[in-house]
């Protein structure tokens, strides 16, 4: 069975598509004479004549032709199936994250990992707000999310506290405001997301209400912040969120007002317990060194 050594391939195609031993040379950093060696090599193991040359000028023949074309489609296959095999052996990690959750922090961890870690290969996937079930079927390495660590059964820990703003539609009088607070919103009705049903996060929301005096009134949920947003602004109701929503989710039809009594919004960090894959291991330490520089950072402009 006749085989077509790739590397031979290379030396003509650059040949072939300069059409100059000299420069075809300089491009495969080799020495001219040794170039025109392979090709005639090539040339005697397919029996045919690839190339006219004169002192003047180099030409395809016909072979040549048909040589080039196929030999950049044999090259191009060689270096895919290169890339996919090495891609197939490296190691996965799989980062999921909220909307709001991934503002600031994540893209910094990111960074950071692929410097440190450059051979493992990383790929997100957005979350519905407060589903971590992914993580603990391990779908989910660890995820970026807005929990605190009694509201799931997955490791939770928490990275950074930013303030939370009241979404209003961009009608409502409170919404012309610049700070108000948790008080003022005694006669609305909230939009909440499904892990209102989780008790903890239910007893948690529920106990702030009642130490501001107010009733606890739902009028929705939403397993979005856009399907939030969307329900806010068409008046169905208000809703707390984290002070990063103002920034990444800004609408016409919503206005954002700062609660200045509203306990903080978290971000966090969850995976599931147990004895961790190294990369994993690796992804929550550079979060943790990532996040403490971003609080250093914080305090010393403060």
């Amino acid at each position: 069975m006749e085989r077509l050594d790739l590397r031979l391939v290379e030396y003509f195609v650059a040949v072939a598509e300069e059409l100059h031993f000299g420069r075809a040379a300089a491009r495969l950093h080799i020495a001219q004479p040794s170039l025109s060696h392979q090709i005639r090599h090539l040339e005697a193991q397919l029996g045919v004549l690839l190339l006219n040359r004169t002192s003047r000028r180099v030409e395809l023949t016909p072979a040549g032709e048909t040589l080039l074309r196929q030999g950049r489609v044999a090259l191009r296959q060689s270096h895919d199936a290169i890339r996919l095999t090495r891609a197939a052996g490296r190691e996965k990690l799989t980062v999921g994250f909220y909307g709001s959750a991934s503002s600031g922090l994540l893209g910094e961890v990111l960074r950071s990992f692929a410097l440190s870690h450059p051979d493992i290969d990383v790929s997100l996937r957005e979350l519905e707000l407060s589903h971590v079930a992914g993580v603990l079927d391990s779908e989910i390495d660890v995820a970026f999310t807005r929990l605190h660590p009694e509201e799931t059964e997955a490791e939770v820990e928490i990275f950074e506290h930013q303030p939370r703003l009241v979404a209003l539609p961009a009608s409502h009088p409170l919404a012309r405001r610049r700070r108000i607070l948790f008080s003022d919103l005694r006669e609305e009705s909230f939009i909440t997301q499904p892990a209102a049903h989780n008790p903890a996060y239910r007893a948690r929301w529920l106990a702030e209400q009642k130490r501001h005096g107010l009733p606890g009134r739902i009028s929705g949920e939403a397993a979005s912040v856009q399907e939030i947003l969307t329900l806010v602004g068409a008046g169905r109701g208000v809703c707390l969120v984290p002070s990063a929503a103002a920034e990444l989710y800004p609408r016409p039809d919503v206005g954002y007002v700062l609660v200045r009594d509203a306990e903080p919004s978290v971000v966090s960090l969850a995976w599931k317990p147990g004895t961790l894959r190294p990369e994993v291991g690796a992804f929550i330490t550079t979060a943790r060194n990532v996040a403490a520089r971003r609080h250093e950072s914080k305090n010393g402009a403060e």
